[in-house]
């Protein structure tokens, strides 16, 4: 079901969706998808902290509204229950997933006309694979049972009665979310939905797991033994990096019937190579786009600007034409280029269509505790390389286009004495037999 701005069905009350941003563009398409299918009639605001990326122009063009608000969680949802009229509310943050057995729980808990004192969250989970987050979530679990606990990464939905009778989120710079809980405790009752909307553990890749664990322990025992919210800020490190320190760079050629695909056009014939080709580059630069790094296309040849621009869009996009050599000689000046500006430079081709912008987020944080960052290609080449200086030794004497890439260039930085870190293996496009079916 798409958005019901109207709430046409009498029988059902108007849900009002808050979502705080702040720089969230790389995240916040894949949640309105999700809220797109809410069965549910639904009003979207966008309660927006000054983004500097392209986080209010992707909400408008999916007809969301959005409202400027001081910077600050509480302030900014305070400030997007202020523009709806809604009967009830849902604050949810805009680096969640509601999958759609969350939005069957929500409806469900809707449809049992629950009393205004009555609120409710879903379940914790983190968006990712491996141990380390089920441990995290398990602990989250112990702790809601035990102390009562729940965070803004589980959403939470309240009637507006009851929201405005506590007097909305405490203006405070942290812990908003346990405050408000609080708030409406004394009043109601919380209960748990039976499902989970899944959060990014972006803040925990960026600190390391055990890291942002003992903070977030840290913080909550402090806060529960009295300490202000105000003298706790300091402990709480922003999740939003510095955009201009990070670059990724999207190699491309211009998608030229002959020139590309070469070896899926044997199979299909040009053009229809350079149409999966066409359609794989916009897919990835729709993907990637507007995330919090500069994201530069790097095209060849040097003067078709104008195509690939037409091609992938001008949004939230910068465009570098590649040099004239090998593509060894391509990414070195690529990276050197992008090294006089920034401090983390990574590189993706178009050619696998799974890169997303929480890949190269997670990329980038990796490169806070390694100095080269890889994703391996099932093929044996690699769909994206980072690192934290400029290596140009990466991309000496590399057998490029054969399977040996990836581990040729681990024996480079090897040689080189340089901590590797790896993203999942992801499959690339270079065959007829490759295409998905998204592509095709």
């Amino acid at each position: 079901m798409t958005e019901d701005p109207a709430g046409t069905d009498g029988s059902r009350p108007e849900l009002g969706i808050v979502i705080p941003t702040l720089n969230e563009a790389s995240f916040l398409p894949a949640l309105l998808e999700d809220l797109r299918a809410l069965p549910w009639p639904h009003r979207t605001v966008l309660a927006d902290g000054g983004s500097t990326d392209t986080t209010a122009p992707l909400a408008r063009a999916r007809g969301i509204r959005v409202v400027d608000a001081p910077r600050g969680r509480a302030r900014q949802m305070n400030a997007g229950a202020t523009a709806l009229d809604a009967p009830w509310l849902l604050f949810i943050h805009a680096d969640s997933r509601l999958p759609a057995e969350a939005g069957a729980a929500l409806a469900a808990f809707l449809d049992s006309g629950p009393p205004p004192d009555l609120g409710a969250h879903f379940a914790f989970k983190l968006d990712g694979r491996g141990l380390g987050w089920r441990l995290l979530e398990v602990g989250q679990r112990v702790r809601q049972r035990v102390l009562g606990l729940v965070y803004g990464d589980q959403g939470l939905v309240v009637s507006r009665a009851a929201f405005e009778a506590v007097g909305g989120f405490p203006d405070v710079p942290v812990l908003e979310d346990v405050a408000m809980v609080e708030r409406l405790r004394d009043g109601g009752r919380l209960v748990e939905l039976p499902a989970a909307i899944h959060t990014s553990p972006r803040r925990y890749r960026r600190e390391g797991p055990l890291r942002a664990w003992l903070r977030n322990a840290t913080l909550i025992g402090r806060y529960l033994t009295g300490t202000p919210p105000e003298r706790l800020a300091d402990w709480y490190e922003p999740s939003t990096p510095d955009r201009a320190d990070r670059v990724l760079l999207v190699f491309a050629k211009a998608p030229v019937p002959g020139r590309v695909k070469t070896r899926m056009a044997a199979e299909l014939g040009a053009p229809e190579a350079a149409r999966i080709y066409r359609r794989l580059g916009r897919l990835t630069a729709d993907k990637v786009r507007g995330g919090p790094y500069r994201t530069v296309v790097c095209y060849d040849p040097p003067g078709e600007q104008d195509l690939v621009a037409g091609w992938l869009g001008r949004e939230a996009l910068e465009f570098w034409p590649q040099v004239e050599g090998g593509l060894g000689a391509r990414l070195t000046s690529a990276f050197d280029t992008a090294f006089r500006s920034a401090s983390r430079v990574c590189v993706i081709g178009t050619d696998a269509p799974d890169v997303n912008a929480e890949l190269v987020l997670a990329a980038f944080d990796a490169l806070d505790s390694s100095d080269v960052v890889m994703g391996p290609a099932e093929d044996g080449g690699y769909y994206l390389l980072g690192l934290r200086a400029h290596r140009p030794e990466l991309f000496a004497d590399v057998p490029w286009s054969t399977s040996r890439v990836a581990e040729h260039t681990e024996r480079l930085a090897a040689a080189a004495g340089l901590d590797v870190a790896k993203l999942p293996v992801l499959a690339d496009v270079d065959y007829a037999r490759d295409v998905p079916d998204s592509v095709r």
